[in-house]
């Protein structure tokens, strides 16, 4: 099944046993080196620290209650000090987790993955496919043939296996929508763009399911 990584993005993520539903993907990892699906990782938000709760004195509140009474002190006052009021209160950053690409077992509705091997570290060998929206495709001669606007992923292969070009040369001679092209040539990180091949613009399609595998 071909899927634009977009697309992908937009699923919700729940576990097999535990149906967990709130989870947003935030990004598809790639292999760098021959663009396999390495893993989806979203973000969870979790305490900055998760043994300090908001704490609060032993002290009954029922003394509490009394001193504030026989103190004049209201519930709108400083509270007392040595008194049960929160001393500590419970910060949260987000965290970034990476689910393993082997461990998705659907991709329908939902995205539904199983076993517990979420991993916190981020994978060296691995990048976001969005790392190359934006970037200039061109030939080796220079010719301009569009802009990279998505990356096509084959769940079947797990690997992207092409990229969906707008406001290329047809755009101006036809004015029709987006085209999609196999993954070929090579990325030039330094200027940010995509170099391929002249005859690469040949096998540029209308609709991402007649892309053919150039190999």
């Amino acid at each position: 099944m071909l899927l634009k990584a977009n697309d992908l993005l937009d699923k919700k993520v729940k576990h097999s046993e535990t149906k967990e539903d709130n989870i947003d993907l935030s990004g598809i990892l790639l292999n760098k080196y021959d663009f396999s699906l390495c893993y989806l990782s979203f973000e969870e938000t979790v305490p900055a620290d998760p043994g300090n709760e908001e704490s609060f004195d032993p002290i009954d509140k029922n003394v509490l209650n009394m001193q504030a009474a026989t103190s004049g002190i209201g519930s709108q006052s400083t509270p007392l000090s040595g008194t049960g009021y929160p001393v500590a209160a419970r910060s949260y950053y987000k965290e970034t987790y990476y689910i393993p690409w082997h461990d998705i077992i659907s991709l329908d509705d939902d995205i539904v993955y199983q076993g517990n091997e979420r991993q916190i570290e981020e994978p060296v060998e691995c990048m976001a496919s969005s790392i190359f929206d934006g970037w200039t495709v061109e030939t080796i001669d220079g010719e301009k043939i569009g802009k990279i606007k998505d990356v096509i992923l084959d769940t079947i292969s797990k690997k992207a296996v092409a990229i969906e070009i707008a406001e290329g040369f047809w755009s101006k001679l036809l004015g029709e929508g987006n085209k999609y092209m196999p993954i070929a040539g090579e990325p030039n990180w330094v200027e940010e763009k995509w170099i391929v091949e002249p005859e690469l613009k040949d096998h540029l399609v209308n609709e991402k399911e007649d892309i053919k595998p150039l190999f």
